[in-house]
């Protein structure tokens, strides 16, 4: 009866397992660092179109508030002209200018800057993405500017109201509709046209009123001036620190 003898299978060396281990390492680490490089680039074109879209919302601010730091300086030097008018001995002299001054001094606009590209940021967490702290620290300065507007903003408000209540038992209410153009400007009214009242006490409330929303609008008028100033100097940084330009 014949004996077979089993072949045997030669044991693989520790060495070949190390290699076998040390390649699906490899393969593994360097999916990894595909993957990550993949993540990190996509951040990267996500932080610059971030920054794209930030710098053309900020030259869009930089025209409409010069357009209102200015207009808000003009309408300082009429309301002067109106406290100036209220409080004249020769008061009765002046009803036309009165009237077309009146009825423009409580009217104001609300300051609207284009906010797109931060309040996407701050809804989709994109604010992590922007990782150079200068300009992280920038941003938050520049939109932080407009809490203090919007309070004055809000004074002004309540202070327009309250004007108007007086202005009521000052200023004829046809009249005041009379000179109201269709294109919602005021005209000067012809000839001289008598207020209600020339009572001094409710003329020096008005002038009193009048003097309040100057003030007001002045600092609202140099808030926005200095906002403007902020936004061309972050645009300037966001040109040199993305190479944008």
């Amino acid at each position: 009866m014949e004996v077979h003898a089993h072949a045997h299978t030669e044991r693989k060396k520790w060495t070949h397992y190390f290699w076998e281990f040390l390649m699906l390492f490899l393969a593994v680490f360097c999916g990894f660092l595909a993957e990550n490089f993949r993540e990190h680039k996509i951040e990267k074109e996500r932080e610059l179109q971030f920054i794209r879209t930030l710098k053309e919302d900020l030259a869009e601010d930089t025209i409409v508030l010069s357009g209102s730091s200015e207009a808000l300086k003009g309408n300082v030097v009429r309301m002067d002209s109106l406290k100036n008018l209220i409080c004249d001995p020769e008061v009765k002299k002046y009803g036309a200018e009165l009237y077309q001054l009146g009825r423009r001094a409580s009217r104001g606009e609300r300051l609207v800057i284009h906010d797109r590209t931060i309040q996407q940021m701050k809804n989709s967490g994109g604010f992590r993405l922007i990782r150079n702290e200068k300009v992280s620290k920038a941003i938050i300065e520049y939109y932080n500017q407009l809490g203090f507007i919007d309070m004055l903003q809000s004074i002004e408000l309540d202070e327009a109201n309250e004007y108007r209540n007086t202005a009521i038992t000052v200023f004829h209410p046809l009249m005041f509709d009379g000179i109201v153009r269709k294109d919602n400007t005021i005209a000067k009214p012809e000839g001289n046209p008598s207020l209600l009242t020339y009572d001094q006490a409710v003329l020096l409330r008005l002038a009193g009123l009048v003097s309040y929303m100057k003030n007001t609008r002045l600092a609202t008028a140099k808030a926005e001036g200095e906002m403007n100033a902020s936004a061309k100097s972050l645009i300037i940084l966001l040109n040199s620190e993305y190479h944008l330009e």
